[in-house]
């Protein structure tokens, strides 16, 4: 569908303006064409609203986001875990995004139950409370017991909240398109392959059957250990767009005080948090990528129960020993080895200057010399080194930036529990079990099977690569093409190089000539101009010219 020929796109476009508009970003009415029908007056970005200048810009850029309704404000709960995306500053406030909204009416709950289950809430369950536990943009929770007994909580799609996203990720991937021809910004960052990945990732969590299966693999994952729990998931109530899974009955991290009553080891639980994450990324390659204090409960036992599986990150082989690489090189306070992760699990929008890069990585470390592992914020120090890929517009892996955040999360989740507790100290043994795994014989030759089998499948087609070259080349048709970087400043310095030396050879000849002249006899006068001694003031002047062109240049 063509947006801008689509009329619930204009209207939603114009809103969209408009609200930014209003904020102080005025600029997007112009990049889009979209100014017309604005008054100049709305138009101007510090009188938009009265007492918005006052506010600072990304905190304008915040509450533009949460007017704008759920896609924006889901958009930017996934932007605050890109800092190498969008400024580091920017990515801080929109962690504060509030993914809060009116509960819709129980009408419109029940219209959604028998949609999707087949009947009332009544028939489908024993008991089933009409006031909704929390509400939020894409949806809202409700609590219910099966007719089994068992109690659950039941999370219902938002009413035609698919359609209204959709609209949305096409409005934002026309922005994005039009930004990427129009600004420097679009062009360094690839906005349409950025927002591509936060459409996929948003479209994720509309469909509730996808979260149901993180949940049954992450129980899966974590079965052998009995301090974390993960709720069930009740299949034959679940679909795309109902949630049905077991209630698990606790306290929340951010309820301290009564944790303290439970009696329970605030360092124990501090400890099970951290190394639960930490296995799932680097033992099973599959997180919890969202264990910020609200998706966190401990039981009455002392177990740590976790919820909401919309967010969830995978880990692949090669990115766990990269993130190896990258603790140890945090750890060990190596500035090479940190630039080196950077660049192989990032994409650079231009030519990187490497000694600059470990310069600045270098300069970060070195604030931590000497401070003992235990005191070190792992998101204090990440978020710095992420500071540093921004700065040289390096893209870092989407994988790699949520394993990042992830962990940055969970270290500020532990700290409501346990604020000495420090999440590097937990994660340097992980690293190194890691990297001993991989040099085990057993992997290693493995690795050697893959390796060996890549080159042999490269060697059977090179017969048939060489011939076609051959053929080129008998054929005439083998073109070679030779491009040298700042061909036309190599030119120009050149071409100074040869003037330099033409003009040396006319002063020699100058000066010959006239000590020949000199030589031969009496002074010669052509129009009363003596020949001579115009011939050596000449030499002289332009032999000054070039000796000082030559030390200005530097190059003797």
């Amino acid at each position: 569908m063509d947006i801008l020929r689509s009329y619930a796109h204009i209207v939603r476009y114009r809103q969209i303006v408009r609200v930014a508009t209003r904020y102080g970003f005025s600029f997007l009415a112009d990049m889009l064409g979209q100014a017309r029908g604005i008054p100049r007056w709305r138009r101007k970005s510090d009188l938009a609203r009265p007492g918005l200048y006052r506010m600072p810009r990304w905190e304008r850029l915040r509450k533009a986001l949460e007017e704008l309704g759920p896609t924006f404000i889901k958009i930017g709960q996934i932007l605050s875990t890109r800092p190498d995306v969008v400024p580091p500053e920017l990515a801080s406030e929109l962690e504060k995004l509030q993914d809060q909204a009116p509960p819709f009416p129980l009408p419109e709950v029940e219209s959604a139950i028998v949609d999707e289950l087949g009947g009332s809430p009544k028939e489908v369950f024993a008991a089933f409370e009409p006031e909704p536990v929390a509400a939020a943009s894409l949806g809202q929770v409700h609590n219910a017991v099966l007719k089994s007994g068992e109690e659950v909580v039941v999370k219902i799609q938002r009413p035609g909240i698919e359609k209204v996203v959709r609209t949305d990720l096409e409005i934002l991937r026309e922005i994005a398109a039009v930004a990427a021809r129009r600004t420097m910004l679009g062009k360094v960052y690839d906005l349409v392959n950025t927002v591509d990945e936060l459409a996929s990732v948003l479209l994720q969590e509309l469909d509730y059957t996808a979260e149901a299966r993180n949940a049954d693999r992450l129980a899966g994952d974590l079965r052998a250990d009995p301090r974390v729990v993960i709720p069930r998931v009740y299949w034959e109530y679940t679909t795309r767009r109902v949630l049905t899974m077991e209630r698990i009955r606790g306290t929340k991290l951010t309820e301290t005080d009564k944790v303290d009553l439970l009696g329970i080891n605030r360092s124990a639980v501090a400890w099970i948090l951290a190394n639960t994450i930490l296995e799932q990324i680097l033992v099973h390659g599959f997180f919890h990528a969202d264990l910020h204090p609200g998706n966190v409960v401990i039981t009455p036992q002392g177990q740590v129960g976790l919820l909401d599986f919309g967010m969830v990150g995978h880990v692949t082989d090669e990115l766990k020993v990269e993130f190896g690489n990258f603790l140890l090189g945090v750890t060990a306070r190596s500035a090479p080895r940190v630039a080196a992760v950077l660049l192989r699990l990032g994409v650079a929008s231009s030519e990187i200057n490497m000694r600059a890069l470990t310069r600045d990585i270098d300069l970060v470390l070195q604030r931590y010399y000497g401070v003992p592992l235990e005191q070190i914020s792992m998101a204090d120090l990440t978020r710095e080194v992420f500071d540093v890929a921004f700065k040289h517009h390096i893209r870092i892996r989407a994988d790699f930036s949520l394993v990042i955040k992830a962990l940055a999360t969970v270290e500020g989740t532990v700290r409501r529990v346990e604020p000495a507790f420090n999440l590097a100290e937990a994660a340097e043994p992980f690293a190194r079990r890691l990297m001993r795994e991989r040099m085990r014989p057993g992997h290693l030759a493995q690795r050697m099977t893959e390796v060996a089998g890549e080159y042999l499948g490269f060697l059977s087609t090179l017969p048939k690569q060489f011939d076609k070259l051959l053929d080129l080349a008998v054929e005439g048709q083998l073109k070679g093409k030779l491009e040298i970087d700042n061909m036309d400043r190599h030119l120009w310095r050149i071409g100074a190089l040869v003037n330099r030396l033409v003009l040396g050879i006319v002063l020699a000849s100058i000066i010959v000539g006239t000590a020949l002249v000199v030589s031969t006899g009496p002074p010669v006068l052509l129009w009363r101009v003596p020949l001579a001694e115009v011939g050596f003031v000449t030499a002289l002047v332009f032999g000054i010219w070039l000796l000082v062109s030559v030390i200005r240049s530097g190059r003797f």
